[in-house]
């Protein structure tokens, strides 16, 4: 059963490490890691490309997630494994830490909001709503898409909590909802200093 485990967070992480933004964005001559904010993903995308590219990026990151889970209850259910959950758990944050931390990119990446988007629209779909709810009012009253990230990744494990998800997702919703923040530490300073860029701006 432990090299299920491992093999489990193995896909999902190889997943996760694809990365949509340089896909997107290097066939047009934009290298979202040296333009912009530097980060690979779907936001720094946005404002280099425009917003049709930034969206394609996000689906691309939420869809390794979602990958990542449909694969891994495949495999499950075709074997009849009896910790479905923890398996689903593992597969997720797999994919997540794939794209914070790409095998393709000297482990550098995004900072993994797309991706835990996809994954618990699949495993606590409830929780993930209301939390997407938190991040558009943060981005709407702020103008920053950092604020609500953070926000969507702060208020994640309460909601999937008071929803009574399994506990292996809760324990994964804290621990990515941990790395997102620590993945804003930049944003958050640049919000302190007042010199944060709105989700509007192109560079």
């Amino acid at each position: 059963m432990s090299v299920l485990l491992v093999s489990t967070f193995l896909i999902g992480y190889l997943l996760g490490s694809i990365p949509f933004a340089l896909i997107v964005s290097l066939p047009r001559g934009v290298d979202p890691r040296k333009a912009g904010s530097g980060n690979p993903g779907a936001t720094n995308v946005a404002r280099l490309l425009g917003k049709k590219w930034g969206v394609i990026t996000f689906l691309g990151d939420s869809g390794k997630g979602i990958l990542a889970i449909a694969i891994t209850y495949l495999i499950a259910k075709k074997i009849h494994a009896t910790n479905l959950n923890e398996l689903l758990a593992l597969a997720g944050t797999g994919a997540v830490l794939g794209h914070m931390f790409s095998l393709f990119l000297k482990f550098k990446g995004g900072k993994g909001v797309a991706t835990t988007v996809g994954t618990f629209l699949i495993l606590t779909p409830k929780a993930m709503l209301c939390s997407l709810v938190l991040f558009l009012l943060g981005v709407l009253v702020s103008g920053f898409v950092s604020v609500g990230s953070l926000l969507c990744a702060a208020s994640l494990p309460l909601f999937v909590h008071l929803f009574g998800y399994p506990k292996s997702f809760l324990l994964a919703s804290v621990l990515l909802g941990i790395l997102i923040w620590i993945k804003h530490k930049d944003n958050i300073k640049r919000l302190l200093r007042g010199e944060e860029k709105t989700w509007k701006k192109r560079d």
